[in-house]
C-alpha cells in the first residue's frame, strides 16, 4: 500500500474511534459542557411554590365519617391524594379553612417488595448485560444526588428554633449521605443555601438540582421536614430506639408524576417490609417541586420541627437501605428504569447504526478490491475480465500467417 493509501486508512480509523467514543462520553456525563448550567423553564401552570405553610398552622385531613386521617403543614388542593401507612388511598375533595375533606378510595395498588428484592438479587442475564452495554437497557447507576430546597428547616429540641439560616436539615442530609456511602454508593451532596423560605425557593434550588443532574444520578432527593406541632405524629419505635417517621411527597404538575409515584411506592413497600411504620405516608400534591427534571426525583420529609435531630438522623440511616433497590440502582433492578430511558436508548441505536454504516463504507473505500467484489455481488459492475472475454468471443478468428489476401477464392 502506498503512502497515500495509508494516510486514508488512518483517517478512517480516527473517525471510527471518535464515533465509538462519543456515546460513551455522553453516557458517562463527562462531556466537556462548560461551567454554565442551563435551567429549563417550569412546566406550564407552575408559578411560585410555597410547598408548606409558614404561619405555624397545619391542616387536618378528615374523611366522610369525620375521622381524622392525618395532619400536615403541606398545602393541599382538591384532586390531591394521600396514601396512609396502611396503604389506604384518600382523595382530597375540598379545603375548608384548616380542614381538608377527603374520600376513602380503598386500598392503593402497591408493588410486591419480594419481587423488588428478587430483582436486586438477580444479576442481569448475558442478553441483559449486552442490552445495558448497547444502551438498550439502563445500567444500575450507583450515584445519588441530595440537596435541600428549604435550607432553614431545623428541629426545636436540638437547636431551640424551628428555623436557622443553615438549618439542622443539612445534618439529616449528611447522615443520609454517610449511610449510603457506607452501603457502597457514591453520593453528591449539595450544601447550597436557597433561603429565604418563600415561594421562590424551589426556583432557586432548581439550578442546584440541574447541577446535580449533570452527574446523571440514579436518584435525586430533596430532604425536608414537616411543620406540624405534634411530635407524636412523627415518632415511632424501631427495635429499642425512638425514630422519626418519614413522609414522601410527589408533585402532580409534571410529566414524571407516574414514574415518581411508582418510585415512592417502591420505597414504602420495601421500608414497610423492614421497618413497619417508618413511612408515614405518600402525598401526591399539586405542585412540581422540580420533579419535572427527571424520574426518580423525590421529596422526603424526615419528622417535624418538634422532634429531635437525632431521631431524624436515625430515620435517614434506616431509610438509606431501601433507596438503592427502590431506585433500580442495585444489580438487577434497572428494569423499571429502563422503560423511562427511551430517548437515551434510541440515541445509542442511532450511534450504532451510524458506526456500522460508516465502518462498512470506509472499509470498502479504503480497500478497492473489496469494493469491486461487493459491487459485483450487488450487480453494480461486471466481474473482472468479463468485458475482455466478450470481446474475444466477438473478435474474428486469428489469421493464418501463411494466408495471403490475394489468393484466388475457390
Amino acid at each position: 500500500m502506498d503512502s497515500q493509501g495509508r494516510r486514508i486508512r488512518w483517517r478512517w480509523l480516527l473517525l471510527l474511534a471518535v464515533i465509538v467514543a462519543a456515546p460513551a462520553w455522553w453516557a458517562s456525563g463527562r462531556w466537556p459542557l462548560g461551567d454554565a448550567v442551563a435551567v429549563p423553564p417550569l412546566p406550564e401552570g407552575v408559578r411560585e411554590e410555597l410547598g408548606e405553610r409558614t404561619d405555624g398552622g397545619f391542616f387536618r385531613l378528615v374523611d366522610e365519617e369525620g375521622r381524622e386521617v392525618t395532619r400536615t403543614a403541606w398545602i393541599l388542593s382538591p384532586g390531591d391524594s394521600y396514601i396512609d401507612e396502611d396503604n389506604r388511598l384518600y382523595r382530597v375533595t375540598a379545603v375548608e379553612g384548616d380542614e381538608v375533606r377527603v374520600e376513602d378510595r380503598g386500598l392503593a395498588e402497591m408493588p410486591d417488595p419480594e419481587e423488588i428484592l428478587a430483582e436486586a438479587a438477580r444479576p442481569p442475564s448475558r442478553w441483559g448485560a449486552l442490552a445495558q452495554w448497547l444502551g438498550l437497557a439502563s445500567r444500575p447507576n450507583r450515584l445519588v444526588g441530595i440537596y435541600h430546597t428549604h435550607s432553614d428547616e431545623s428541629y426545636v429540641p436540638t437547636s431551640g428554633s424551628p428555623t436557622e439560616w443553615t438549618g439542622d436539615i443539612y445534618q439529616v442530609g449528611r447522615m443520609l449521605k454517610d449511610a449510603l456511602e457506607g452501603e457502597g454508593y457514591e453520593v453528591v451532596w449539595s450544601q447550597n443555601n436557597h433561603n429565604p423560605h418563600d415561594g421562590q425557593a424551589y426556583l432557586r434550588s432548581r439550578r442546584t438540582a440541574m447541577e446535580l443532574l449533570r452527574r446523571r444520578p440514579g436518584t435525586l432527593i430533596d430532604v425536608h421536614r414537616d411543620a406540624i406541632p405534634q411530635a407524636s405524629e412523627y415518632l415511632t419505635r424501631v427495635g429499642e430506639s425512638e425514630v422519626a417517621r418519614i413522609r414522601l411527597v410527589v408533585g402532580r404538575q409534571n410529566a414524571n408524576q407516574g414514574a415518581n409515584l411508582e418510585y415512592a411506592k417502591r420505597m414504602k413497600a420495601l421500608s414497610d417490609r423492614e421497618h413497619a411504620g417508618l413511612i408515614k405516608g405518600i402525598f401526591m400534591a399539586q405542585g412540581n417541586y422540580n420533579q419535572d427534571l427527571g424520574p426518580n426525583t423525590i421529596l422526603l420529609e424526615f419528622g417535624t420541627h418538634t422532634v429531635s435531630l437525632a431521631d431524624a438522623q436515625k430515620a435517614a440511616q434506616l431509610f438509606s437501605k431501601v433507596i438503592p433497590a427502590a431506585a433500580g440502582m442495585a444489580p438487577g433492578t434497572a428494569a423499571p428504569a429502563a422503560g423511562r430511558s427511551g430517548p437515551a436508548a434510541w440515541r445509542w441505536v442511532g450511534w450504532l447504526l451510524l458506526l456500522g454504516v460508516v465502518g462498512v463504507v470506509g472499509y470498502l473505500l479504503v480497500n478497492g478490491g473489496a469494493w469491486r467484489r461487493w459491487s459485483q455481488r450487488l450487480g453494480l459492475s461486471s466481474p473482472a475480465g468479463a468485458g475482455a472475454e466478450a470481446s474475444e468471443e466477438l473478435a474474428p478468428p486469428p489469421r493464418d500467417p501463411e494466408h495471403r489476401d490475394d489468393e484466388p477464392k475457390p
